[in-house]
């Protein structure tokens, strides 16, 4: 069952070349999360954001790096 209680994640944006490329969130501890339902603009790499967002439990990539993130909306964070 996927789980619709929106959060915080906070981190970077990365572009992992794996199984045809796959957008993650890399965050501030470590963690891998695959975007689902990103914008174009979010697809920044280097990017650093604050995403609202929910973890789709139910869902997997072919890249399998991490939990899938559907993205609600994000901030970027400034240097």
């Amino acid at each position: 069952m996927s789980t619709s209680v929106t959060e915080a994640f906070t981190g970077t944006i990365e572009f992992l070349d794996l199984e045809g490329g796959v957008w993650v969130l890399t965050t501030d501890q470590g963690q891998h999360y695959a975007l689902f339902r990103a914008p174009q603009e979010l697809l920044i790499e280097g990017l650093g954001v604050t995403i609202q967002g929910s973890l789709k439990s139910d869902m997997m990539t072919a890249a399998q790096v991490g939990e899938v993130l559907e993205v609600q909306s994000f901030t970027t964070q400034t240097p």
